[in-house]
């Protein structure tokens, strides 16, 4: 069995797919640590195909699933801009988690923000979520500022991080 990591965009008739597969990696990497409440919430209004396809439609927004095996494993939505490419999602299966998926996925997200000629590469990561910040870390991401992240009915500090690229 390859073990190879393919990265394509996600199709209009993928939607309720990449809604699922949202709800289900988001809820596995922050159930943990947030009420079922505020978790619900978010979720309910974050993944519906509406929100999704709407997001979709918009030319600045990009969707890729990771596959291995022809298995969808993971997600990545890009926004991209004139100047910068923000990772807004990059979410990979729990079961999957450190075979080189999100790795695989950062450097996809790097290329497309080369090829775009973007000074930065760059996004926000609760500060809560350890795991991930380390993982930035390592792809050469720097912290440079704090926002606010509305989970349900939590307002939560995320770390903004970035990469120079030009």
């Amino acid at each position: 069995m390859s073990q190879e990591i393919l990265i394509r965009p996600v199709a209009p008739n993928e939607i309720d797919s990449l809604c699922e597969l949202g709800k289900l990696t988001f809820k596995e990497t922050f159930e943990v640590q947030n009420s079922a409440e505020n978790l619900s919430a978010y979720l309910s209004k974050s993944f519906t195909p509406e929100y999704i396809r709407e997001q979709m439609n918009t030319p600045s927004s990009e969707f890729y699933f990771a596959l291995q095996n022809d298995i969808v494993i993971g997600y990545l939505k890009l926004n991209l801009t004139k100047e910068q490419v923000e990772i807004e999602r990059i979410y990979v299966k729990s079961s999957t988690q450190g075979k080189g998926i999100g790795k695989a996925l950062f450097r996809f997200a790097l290329e497309r923000a080369k090829s775009k000629n973007a000074s930065h590469l760059w996004l926000g990561v609760w500060q809560e979520n350890k795991k991930a910040i380390e993982f930035y870390k390592r792809q050469g991401l720097e912290i440079f500022d704090i926002r606010q992240f509305q989970l349900g009915s939590e307002l939560q500090d995320d770390y903004m991080m970035r990469i120079k690229i030009n």
